[in-house]
């Protein structure tokens, strides 16, 4: 086309999407034209490689997913946790749970949520061949028991003083008891259905009149819209071609931040990591993993891939205000190449040469690829890049076929239970490292996820950081600021704080165009 990248994005960001379609007529990306009466459009960074409830496929399947599921509990704009399908619940003892459902309470196709939905969702969730990314931390049910059409009683094995923020994320959603045997056509209660999708292109969702909170969802259609470059997203939103944009790029923060007409919502609970084939290949050594650790420069991250917007991060992740964190073990890799090249020398792995998979979906984790690719280098390891589409990503890193791959995530929970989704052993999942199985690991986290003592609880994830240090299942890299952009006529829509940021579809049954 004779455009350079640089030219390129200067003629979107300059005259629009749909400008630039016109200077570059072999440029194609969607177009959705957000001023329609009744419709919010959002811009999303990937298309879905699913919607099925129970399994985690990254942020921009989470905002389609919570369109049409819901729980039991979800968290407030605060953070903290509220009734969702649950009117109500009581605790009579540590290891038990009573939930009333909200008696108004039904499923996309009109049926009612019952006590028998959620039993079986939640032995869905926690069965012996389940993909559930939930499925190891459902094993801490006993047993679930229907009282009545409308109450259910959930006993655990032991206190877990978590399970309610469990329960608040959003992989525990109650799907229809009825239609269980295909994930991809679950059916849920929450606020929208699917009416129409593109693959690769859009999911257009309606907005359903019988949903159990009164006079909601706001708005009658919510139409969400790929666009995954950066600078399209940016140039979509400056356009009015969409009305709010996830993953604005860190270089547009500032300037859409003085854009008026334009409101940017962020935070800076979101974190970027490394897994490790732990199965096959060189990382089968926790030396050298541990290298890997040290070798990386974690500043030129932050300064390189984020512009500074982010934090380094080289312990264990747990807010400061924690009273799980401890000081001393803030820093457990700290950047060392000599002590990476004599962990190196010591596992008898001079000439390592492996594979790191990231992804070219998302320019951030393209960058801290070649990064690490540098870092990596200049202590002996040869390191070849694998860079697919997100969905083509997620499979391989599920199938666990890379030697290191680059990772984004955030707590669940807002309880150092979280960890347990890292460094436990479970079902392979992308998000933590590839046939991961650690006893050690296991017993703290088991321990800590049911000591109800907060002061030996706190003894036992300072243990856990401790073993971390030396084993590392993964090894972790930065903080990362993450913003929403949209257009003044947006109206409430809310993002959620800090490690919530990426449940924040939970708003669009209030968002609303005004």
């Amino acid at each position: 086309m004779g455009y350079s990248i640089t030219r390129r994005n200067a003629l979107l960001l300059g005259g629009g999407a749909m400008g630039a379609s016109l200077l570059m007529p072999g440029l194609s990306f969607p177009t959705a034209r957000a001023a329609t009466p009744g419709t919010v459009t959002y811009a999303l960074s990937a298309y879905p490689p699913n919607l099925r409830p129970f399994e985690y496929s990254g942020a921009a399947s989470r905002t389609a997913k919570l369109m049409m599921f819901r729980g039991l509990l979800s968290f407030s704009e605060s953070g903290t946790i509220q009734s969702e399908l649950a009117e109500s619940w009581e605790l009579p003892d540590p290891r038990t749970y009573i939930f009333k459902l909200r008696a108004n309470a039904t499923f996309q196709n009109g049926a009612p949520v019952t006590a028998d939905d959620v039993k079986a969702s939640f032995d869905f969730i926690r069965a012996e061949k389940s993909t559930a990314y939930l499925r190891q931390a459902f094993q801490s049910v006993d047993t679930i028991e229907v009282i009545d059409p409308k109450t259910v009683r959930i006993v655990l094995k032991q206190p877990t003083p978590a399970f309610l923020n469990l329960l608040a994320g959003q992989n525990a959603p109650i799907v229809h008891a009825q239609q269980m045997d295909n994930p991809d056509a679950m059916i849920g209660a929450g606020p929208f259905t699917l009416e129409s999708s593109e693959k690769g292109v859009s999911l257009v969702f309606k907005a359903r009149k019988d949903f159990y909170k009164p006079g909601l969802p706001k708005t009658e259609t919510i139409r969400l819209v790929v666009y995954a470059d950066d600078s399209l997203r940016v140039a979509a939103l400056n356009a009015g071609d969409v009305d709010i944009i996830e993953y604005v790029p860190w270089q547009s923060m500032a300037s859409l931040a003085q854009t008026p007409g334009i409101e940017v919502q962020s935070s800076l609970g979101l974190y970027m990591y490394v897994v490790f084939n732990m199965k096959q290949g060189p990382f089968t050594d926790p030396r050298v993993r541990r290298a890997v650790a040290h070798a990386v420069k974690r500043e030129d991250i932050v300064q390189a891939a984020f512009l500074g917007n982010g934090k380094v991060l080289d312990g264990v992740p747990l807010p400061e205000t924690s009273p799980f964190r401890v000081e001393e073990l803030d820093h457990l890799w700290p950047y060392d190449p000599d002590r990476a090249k004599a962990l190196l020398k010591e596992a008898g792995a001079e000439n390592l040469q492996a594979t790191l998979l990231s992804t070219s979906t998302y320019g951030f984790h393209k960058d801290i690829a070649e990064i690490m690719q540098q870092h990596l280098a200049a202590v002996g390891m040869n390191i070849k890049l694998s860079l697919p589409e997100w969905g083509v990503r997620i499979s391989q890193g599920n199938e666990g076929r890379y030697h290191l791959a680059i990772n984004g995530g955030a707590p669940e929970l807002g309880d150092p239970d979280d960890l347990t989704a890292l460094f436990g052993s479970g079902s392979n999942s992308y998000r933590r490292s590839f046939g991961l199985s650690d006893p050690a690991l296991d017993d703290l986290l088991n321990r800590g996820r049911h000591e109800s003592d907060q002061e030996k609880r706190v003894q036992i994830y300072t243990d856990l950081q401790k073993a971390v240090a030396e084993t590392v299942p993964v090894t972790f890299l930065n903080y990362r600021l993450q913003a929403y952009a949209m257009r003044e006529t947006v109206k409430d829509f809310k993002a959620l704080p800090d490690f919530l940021l990426n449940q924040s579809g939970m708003a669009f049954e209030t968002v609303h165009i005004g």
